[in-house]
């Protein structure tokens, strides 16, 4: 008779669910490394426009220029404001799935530590039959030699 876990479909339901966070979780971390790249590349990009804006002020702009320079670092400020609330938002999101993922891999390893333990019994109780039968094979020979 061969070990049959009797929760063996609610396990394999625990371990795709499990699975199903994980990856949740993953994506939201693409999320997260994407909206920080862009992050990065709009704090560089107004650097750039500042400096620019600087440099020509200093040499002599016409008011029309300094305002276009202004509105567009207007623009990545507002850029780079939404993405920080975006991150923020995400971040928040990270934690909802992580609690999540950390909730569903608990009830897996409980069903996996239940499985284990009944499969131990299993191998203990199929040893002791084992060793039953040898005794009581020793034994029928033992009372036929005498």
């Amino acid at each position: 008779m061969a070990f049959r876990f009797s929760l063996a479909a609610v396990l394999k339901y625990r371990e795709n669910l499990e699975q199903r966070e994980y990856l949740a979780l993953g994506r939201v971390h693409q999320e997260i490394a994407q909206v920080e790249a862009q992050l990065s590349r709009c704090e560089e990009w107004l650097s750039e426009i500042t400096n620019l804006r600087t440099t020509e002020t200093a040499r002599g702009i016409a008011s029309v220029h300094l305002q276009d320079a202004y509105e567009r670092e207007r623009g990545l400020e507002t850029q780079r404001d939404e993405l920080q609330v975006k991150r923020q938002e995400l971040n928040m999101k990270r934690l909802q799935c992580l609690k999540a993922y950390e909730l569903a891999r608990q009830k897996r390893e409980i069903l996996e530590e239940l499985r284990n333990q009944q499969l131990n019994t299993y191998v203990l109780d199929q040893s002791r039959r084992e060793q039953r039968k040898v005794d009581d094979m020793f034994l029928s020979r033992l009372k036929r030699r005498s």
